[in-house]
């Protein structure tokens, strides 16, 4: 019998805490799910921790891939791969608290227009102590209309934790999935405000663990060109054109659901703000002279902050 929850573990060199992500994983309320660890060819204790865990538990099913793909590849490997009514990312790093996986399906069941149910977000240290929460939620968007929870995630979404919550996997079948540069989650977080309703449940936790490794912390843009996909033919991240180039594409794709008359001025609004019109410029200007990208992003920095304090 397939199982009515499947959960994907992308995982590359993970050995230091995925362990407890597992565990976090085992001891949920709700027993009826799968888990998927696709490990990027890892060259750490990964694979060790991993088939241990899968020779104790039958839910689990470790697949390691030939050579490393990338983070995005992997991402949508564990989806290709998975079988559930629901589906939901994991990570290496990080933990649920006992009740997330049964009261986000719950949420879900009740909510039949509903695409993606996601509980409240604390961030922990490397020891799992609770620290100020990194980065930012999305506000509650689950009476708003289609267009409208696209506007607010484009322009709201910042650290999308939500791309970490229990999606009906019907509706996540209609997407891109992780497109392979680093950001795409942005861009799968508003195609499926699209689709659907977002659930808020705010008594569940999960929590998003603040290392030094962390993707979030690779400063370095080449460097997260092949973090996220290692075929990557060109070092030029673009990611910011790359997220507004496929924002459009979502719009045009999913026209006869949400009206393009409904979805691109929200799009041109946000694209012609000076944050990011800046950053497009960066981008070019970084194509044109890597060297001076640095020193004006950094300047354009300051000049913002100063901005917010006196505005």
């Amino acid at each position: 019998m397939l199982p009515r929850v499947s959960l994907a573990l992308p995982v590359y060199n993970g050995e230091k805490f995925i362990g407890d992500a597992i565990r976090s994983i085992l001891d949920q309320d709700y027993k009826d799910f799968e888990l998927i660890i696709t490990d990027n060819a890892s060259t750490d204790g990964t694979g060790r921790i991993c088939a241990e865990f899968a020779q104790s538990d039958g839910r689990i099913r470790y697949v390691r891939n030939e050579r490393n793909l990338g983070a995005g590849p992997n991402f949508n490997r564990g989806f290709d791969l998975s079988s559930g009514e629901f589906f939901k990312w994991c990570a290496c790093d990080d933990c649920l608290s006992p009740d997330f996986i049964g009261a986000c399906v719950r949420a879900l069941e009740m909510d039949q227009d509903a695409v993606l149910a996601y509980g409240m977000t604390r961030s922990i240290d490397e020891d799992g102590r609770l620290i100020p929460l990194v980065g930012s939620m999305m506000t509650d968007m689950g009476d708003d209309t289609p267009p409208r929870r696209f506007r607010k995630v484009i322009a709201e979404v910042g650290t999308c934790y939500e791309v970490f919550g229990v999606f009906r996997r019907e509706a996540l079948k209609k997407s891109a999935l992780h497109r392979f540069y680093y950001g795409s989650d942005r861009a799968l977080i508003a195609e499926m405000a699209l689709l659907g309703r977002f659930l808020h449940v705010p008594d569940v936790v999960f929590y998003n663990r603040e290392h030094a490794n962390r993707s979030i912390n690779i400063v370095d843009k080449k460097a997260r060109v092949f973090w996220h996909n290692t075929d990557a033919k060109s070092t030029r991240a673009l990611e910011h054109w790359k997220l507004l180039k496929q924002l459009i594409e979502t719009a045009v794709r999913h026209r006869q659901v949400v009206p393009l008359s409904k979805t691109l001025p929200s799009l041109f609004a946000w694209a012609t703000t000076p944050l990011q019109l800046s950053r497009y410029a960066l981008e070019v200007i970084g194509l044109v002279v890597p060297s001076a990208q640095g020193w004006l992003r950094q300047m354009g920095w300051s000049v913002l902050q100063t901005l917010r304090k006196t505005g």
